[in-house]
């Protein structure tokens, strides 16, 4: 009998383990978000999603701002992230293209981007309860300083998306 209980206090604490989700599981959906860039206020739109047999995290990403002259500025992108080996890469419609490096757990993804041949830099995201925050730093002389930050709320739910999908 005691075999018994000790192997359903096992079970269920193997199966409390398996339901903890990892960022890039909580991360799926859309979202959107306010904050600032450069100090000025912006807002903010991202999809993650699973992609190419869900091999591939894929962050569709947006930005959107006023200088202090009123032009408006855009900037569009799309990340992929291997989960796996901790690697991705940044296309962006500025023209740049940034190698990724990943740092990862339960509420936290940290990519790190760049390298010597380009602008090196570091975003986390934090998801907190039902909100995701966004840090965003560039290396200048060899610090990280802080250029955007942002608090994002789940417009729709990335479940939703691959239930379609069948």
């Amino acid at each position: 009998m005691k075999q018994f209980f000790t192997l359903l206090l096992c079970l269920s604490l193997m199966g409390s383990v398996l339901a903890q989700k990892t960022f890039d599981e909580r991360a799926l959906g859309s979202w959107e978000g306010t904050g600032s860039l450069f100090g000025m206020e912006a807002q903010f739109k991202m999809t993650w999603e699973k992609t190419l047999n869900e091999k591939f995290l894929k962050l569709t990403f947006q930005n959107r701002f006023k200088t202090q002259n009123g032009d408006e500025r855009v900037m569009d992108a799309q990340a992929y992230y291997d989960m796996v080996s901790g690697k991705g890469q940044w296309f962006d419609s500025r023209g740049q293209n940034l190698p990724l490096l990943l740092e990862m757990d339960k509420k936290t993804l940290k990519v790190f981007w760049g390298d010597n041949n380009t602008e090196q830099g570091k975003t986390i995201y934090m998801i907190v309860g039902k909100k995701m925050a966004v840090e965003d730093y560039v290396m200048k002389d060899g610090l990280l300083n802080p250029f955007g930050k942002a608090e994002y709320i789940r417009v729709n739910s990335g479940k939703l998306k691959s239930e379609n999908r069948n």
